[in-house]
């Protein structure tokens, strides 16, 4: 992986230029002058700020199921209906938690990718969103969103980055099999459509490479308010084997980010190995 984060510059900047604010025996800590709350945590452990841990890519098989809460419900994502527009983008509906999609553009920074897929269109949203990230992050790549409901994508989803396809993922020969084909890596799959996914996975699997990912939502684990446990979907242990057969790896940076598998993809943030 490249380390694209640069935290630890800033670190080192203070030891160099503001010493007295990371001595520890110093009256006035970093914390404190400067209201963070987490810099002088960072400042006595400087050759970690960042670093990967080594058993950073894990088995699927090997991770445990349960969350340590909800994504969903730290985002404040209710039924108000409301409060829909606050959780749009640009107007339009993005079903993604506030958790994921720091997590998205975490994870596009770092990959850069040259293809974004995603199954599940909605209302155009979400692939506005990522096109808007590639443009700002990247400079480059291509997003391709297939949506069964190809009718209800909102016109006002229009980026030159951009591009709807109308595809029935209950039969994965819809999708336009030579424009898969020719579309350049890496490639980060987004998979929010949650329809014949064992098929689906094998499929795009397929033509992956090395390094890319696959991000499936909503599926392994899911959060009941109700009850207050975590259950996985149905059908999701068999498709756990599958994506293992398949060579994926969880990686864990982004699955535990904000603690045990707090994501609407628990386990689901797949490199392809």
């Amino acid at each position: 992986m490249t380390d694209r984060f640069f935290g630890r510059e800033y670190i080192a900047a203070l030891h160099e230029h503001y010493p007295q604010l990371v001595d520890r025996a110093a009256p006035a800590p970093a914390d404190q002058v400067l209201h963070v709350g987490i810099i002088d945590q960072w400042s006595r452990c400087i050759d970690k700020v960042g670093v990967d841990a080594p058993d950073r890519l894990q088995r699927i098989t090997a991770r445990p199921w349960q969350s340590e809460r909800s994504a969903w419900l730290a985002s404040g994502l209710g039924h108000d209906v409301r409060h829909a527009g606050a959780r749009s983008y640009k107007g339009l509906i993005n079903l993604k938690t506030a958790i994921d999609l720091v997590l998205y553009s975490n994870l596009i920074w770092e990959l850069q990718p040259r293809t974004i897929l995603e199954f599940g269109s909605l209302q155009g949203g979400s692939g506005l969103w990522f096109a808007d990230q590639l443009e700002a992050m990247c400079g480059w790549g291509e997003v391709h969103s297939f949506e069964r409901c190809y009718h209800c994508i909102s016109a006002r989803a229009a980026h030159p980055r951009l591009s709807f396809h109308e595809a029935d993922l209950r039969d994965v020969t819809t999708l336009d099999a030579a424009l898969l084909a020719r579309l350049p890596h890496p490639w980060l799959v987004v998979d929010d459509a949650h329809e014949n996914l064992e098929k689906l996975v094998a499929c795009v699997a397929s033509l992956m490479r090395s390094g890319d990912y696959y991000v499936i939502e909503d599926v392994f684990s899911y959060h009941s308010a109700r009850v207050g446990l975590q259950r996985m979907a149905f059908g999701a242990d068999r498709l756990a084997l599958t994506v293992d057969r398949l060579g994926f790896l969880v990686d864990t940076k982004y699955t535990d980010a904000f603690g045990l598998n707090v994501t609407a993809s628990p386990n689901g943030w797949l490199v392809k190995s």
